[in-house]
């Protein structure tokens, strides 16, 4: 049975296998045929390789523990390898609008549709058993990288079977006679595509920046806390100052509660085991740091 460490590092393979091999079909086949919406496909496909290859890295990173140089570890990561797919997926994107256009301007007809329409399915197929895999990878590790890379594997995976769907357009325009269509089925293809991609990492890139600026976590995580927190504490504390925020997969917590004097050591003890306890039980990982506070001076000789 793998531990969250190794199946996290078998996912990033897969994903860079499959890249390569994405890549290599696209670029070739596009580059053959003159197909900007195929460039489009391999380029998406060197994007998920450069970020598996980040993503790789910083797996291990991720799971070591603090040091004299990160006092809180390396969670952080995380939401930064994130937010550069994201960067990289529009990149991308813009770059695909930017020359479709310049394709409708000058079009140029692509000769040979079947071929596309072969690549682009086996590379539809390739995509679909592979997004499955990492989001149920991302599932049972509880990692947002996966989460993120099995979303960018199914925007590749759609962006396949659309070219695929768009030669084959390209193909029936061609064997009717439509001559004068065929030049503008792919790039008008591309920048549909392109257009309809564009909002992912957009919200992608906005929530990591979020955990990167110490936002407070989503509001279903930091109801749960609450939750646990206002069931967990005695009638006699208050709370003093919550403060949470999120990094990736860890959680980190700091709670104050108000307390008059009579609280033992040893009471205070048993309350922040007990809180600890539940909150990890919920929410899994997570760095949880408990303080108390008298709520009035106490006073000297």
């Amino acid at each position: 049975m793998l531990n969250k460490k190794q199946q996290q590092v078998l996912a990033v393979r897969v994903s860079i296998a499959g890249s390569i091999i994405l890549f290599f079909i696209s670029a070739y086949v596009g580059i053959a045929i003159d197909s900007i919406t195929l460039i489009l496909d391999a380029s998406a496909s060197l994007v998920i390789l450069v970020v598996a290859f980040l993503m790789n890295y910083a797996i291990n990173k991720i799971h070591s523990p603090a040091d004299e140089g990160y006092h809180f570890g390396y969670s952080k990561y995380e939401p930064l390898i994130v937010s550069i797919q994201g960067l990289l997926i529009l990149a991308t994107c813009v770059f695909v609008i930017k020359f479709a256009i310049q394709d409708i301007v000058h079009a140029e007809d692509i000769s040979n549709h079947l071929i596309p329409v072969i690549a682009t399915f086996g590379s539809g197929i390739i995509g679909l058993f592979i997004t499955f895999y990492l989001k149920r990878a991302a599932k049972d590790t509880g990692s947002s990288m996966l989460e993120a890379a099995s979303v960018h594997w199914n925007m590749d995976t759609v962006l396949s079977f659309g070219i695929c769907l768009g030669f084959i357009v390209g193909l029936l325009l061609q064997r009717f006679g439509y001559l004068k269509l065929t030049p503008y089925v792919d790039p008008v293809m591309a920048i549909i595509l392109a257009l309809i991609f564009i909002t992912s990492p957009v919200k992608t890139i906005m929530h990591n920046i979020r955990e990167l600026l110490d936002a407070v976590p989503r509001s279903n995580i930091y109801s749960k806390i609450k939750q646990v927190l206002e069931r967990c504490k005695p009638e006699v504390l208050n709370f003093h100052r919550i403060r949470m925020r999120n990094a990736g997969e860890k959680i980190f917590l700091e709670v104050i509660f108000t307390t008059n004097n009579n609280l033992t050591i040893a009471q205070a003890e048993e309350l922040t085991v007990k809180i600890e306890k539940d909150i990890k039980s919920e929410l899994g990982n997570c760095d949880i740091v408990i303080c108390y506070k008298p709520d009035k001076p106490i006073q000297t000789l």
